[in-house]
């Protein structure tokens, strides 16, 4: 907002010409207090800009003789003048309203033109507010190879006690939106609270993607984030409730659009030579049951560095997790008995070993046959290339450390073999981030995701329609 003193300027110099001059210091003291008071009157007001309002105290406090060439101008100006003699310019009050009520016009009638907030107009406590969002609309098509074989739906099938079989023969074109809405409320500079809106399935927690077509029906909007945030300057940051993905990595381990619950703190402290180092802890329920004390869990922990990347200078990161999954393994329930049906996953995707854990054969009901604990190295090279865009390579590889496989085969009642490694290569060139109009990206990726290398209902959604036991190429342009 750009003020004018120009009125100003001339109104005081006006209210001079006719002023007596004060040669006494007790009045020229009084006067100058007076014309102090009217500049804060105007920067509390909002009439003036705080440093034009801090400019002219300074003038104010500063004594006239110390300006060059002031006192002798003015005692040269005045017939009869004393030499030496200082005139100080007095400002009667309605003067000084005349002044005010003027320029607050002014400032009015261009804040109407410019479209200004008036100061009071937006409370305060809406500052402290951001907002965040985004729609998208797609074209998906799904296309399936001749002679497919049929693939058990786990969800499906406990779900509905009966074995039900996944889509793999027919072709699939649908059209479907995204939308998401989010609040920030930024509390204090430590404290801040978050909420997210979003489209897609209740049942499903890797998509957000709501499908058309449900007979002009509404769409179904959930809460996707309801947290609360703890930030200690740059080095500390700690969340409870439902968040964001707090893991360095790629989609090979977690799904990009995955949520996740519980608490997470990150420390990030500085290192030498510009490298900053963070380590991550998390405790996070996957799924908490009534009637037993075996929730179960995920418990994570991850150290790795950064040098950060800028404008013409290469980047990278380096980050080692362990993700440790507790009472996710699918138990019998003994003959005629449903005591041990919690121990079935909620969510699935394919690709895991399962097993029949029911007691009655006509119901069936199936649960993971492996323990996961899985170890995961993640690198990232970022380095400049032609205007302005990036080149990123990043590559990933994990292995499940609690795979048995004698353990594993008994309880299948066959030989499994072990398959527990997945790694993920890609080359990125464009935008490190899709902000705005013109951004892009183009990348190629390499992906090779083994059978339990990693829990498949929380890995990619999008290769082979998502989960393990999969291997192959994507080509993508944003």
């Amino acid at each position: 907002m750009t003020i004018h003193l120009k009125r100003l300027s001339i109104a005081l110099a006006a209210a001079c010409i006719a002023t007596p001059a004060l040669a006494q210091d007790a009045d020229i003291d009084k006067v100058r207090a007076a014309t102090a008071r009217l500049i804060a009157q105007l920067v509390d007001q909002g009439v003036l800009a705080r440093d034009k309002g801090e400019s002219l105290l300074k003038d104010v406090n500063t004594p006239a003789a110390s300006a060059p060439g002031r006192a002798t101008a003015t005692a040269s100006g005045a017939a009869g003048a004393k030499p030496g003699t200082v005139r100080v310019p007095f400002v009667p009050d309605f003067v000084r309203k005349e002044i005010k009520d003027e320029i607050t016009a002014e400032l009015k009638a261009q804040a109407v033109r410019e479209g200004w907030a008036g100061p009071g107009s937006v409370p305060g406590w809406t500052r402290s507010l951001e907002w965040d969002g985004d729609i998208r609309m797609r074209l998906q098509s799904d296309r399936f190879a001749d002679g497919n074989a049929p693939q058990v739906s786990i969800t499906d099938t406990n779900r509905t006690r009966a074995l039900a079989l996944a889509n793999t023969s027919e072709d699939r074109n649908r059209l479907r939106v995204r939308a998401r809405i989010g609040l920030t409320a930024t509390l204090d500079e430590n404290w801040s609270a978050g909420v997210r809106l979003t489209t897609g399935s209740g049942t499903d927690p890797l998509s957000s993607n709501q499908t058309l077509g449900n007979f002009n029906n509404r769409y179904t909007v959930l809460f996707d984030r309801a947290y609360l945030r703890y930030r200690q300057g740059d080095s500390l940051n700690v969340v409870a409730g439902r968040f964001g993905n707090p893991w360095f990595g790629t989609d090979l381990v977690w799904a990009n659009d995955l949520s996740f619950d519980g608490v997470a703190a990150q420390w990030t402290p500085m290192l030498p030579y510009g490298y900053r180092g963070f380590v991550t802890l998390a405790a996070m329920p996957v799924q908490e049951v009534e009637l037993t004390s075996a929730d179960k869990w995920l418990f994570g922990a991850q150290v790795g560095a950064a040098y950060p990347a800028t404008a013409g200078r290469m980047g990278g990161r380096l980050g080692l997790g362990y993700y440790r999954y507790t009472n996710l393994l699918g138990q019998v329930s003994g003959p005629g008995s449903s005591l041990n049906e919690f121990t079935a996953p909620q969510f699935a995707q394919k690709g895991n070993t399962y097993y029949n854990i029911s007691s009655d054969p006509n119901r069936p009901l199936l649960g993971l046959a492996a323990e996961y604990q899985l170890v995961n190295v993640t690198g990232q090279v970022d380095f400049p290339a032609m205007a302005g865009k990036r080149v990123v390579l990043t590559g990933d590889f994990v292995r499940n450390l609690g795979f048995k496989q004698a353990e594993v085969s008994q309880r299948v009642g066959q030989d499994v073999e072990s398959r527990v490694n997945g790694w993920h290569l890609r080359a990125l060139v464009g935008d490190t981030e899709i902000k705005q109009r013109g951004d892009w990206q183009a990348f190629m990726a390499y992906k090779r995701v083994e059978r339990d290398a990693v829990l498949d209902a929380f890995t990619d959604s999008d290769m082979r329609l998502g989960g393990t036991d999969a291997k192959g190429l994507s080509l993508i342009h944003i």
